[in-house]
């Protein structure tokens, strides 16, 4: 229910959280902490590379559009291809999210409220 104040302050609506009708899947991992920007980033981009390498889509969440700027820089000075889904491309999205899924699809997301 991390989106619940965002959803109410911009839409006005209240947010329900419905319980799952199977156990989740997911596994979730220990949280990684880096010293500096620039030692996540080089994380990051090599978990990207090595699950692209693998074939596995992967899905990048950021917090700001900078940040995914950020990202989408360095993996295209690393040339890796990539697609960005961000306000500044929102008439591409449907497009973008369309190809998400697709083996060895990398996308970085901005969180926005509903995405």
């Amino acid at each position: 229910l991390t989106e619940a104040n965002e959803f109410a302050d911009i839409y006005g609506l209240e947010v329900l959280e419905i319980p799952t009708n199977k156990p989740i899947a997911r596994v979730d991992e220990d949280d990684e902490v880096y010293r500096t920007a620039q030692e996540k980033y080089e994380a990051m981009i090599a978990e990207i590379e090595d699950c692209a390498a693998r074939g596995q889509p992967v899905l990048v969440g950021t917090t700001s559009i900078e940040k995914s700027e950020t990202l989408s820089e360095l993996l295209k000075k690393k040339k890796v291809k990539h697609k960005v889904l961000n306000a500044r491309y929102h008439e591409q999205e449907a497009h973008i999210v369309a190809q998400a899924g697709v083996p060895g699809a990398i996308t970085i997301a901005t969180n926005m409220a509903g995405r």
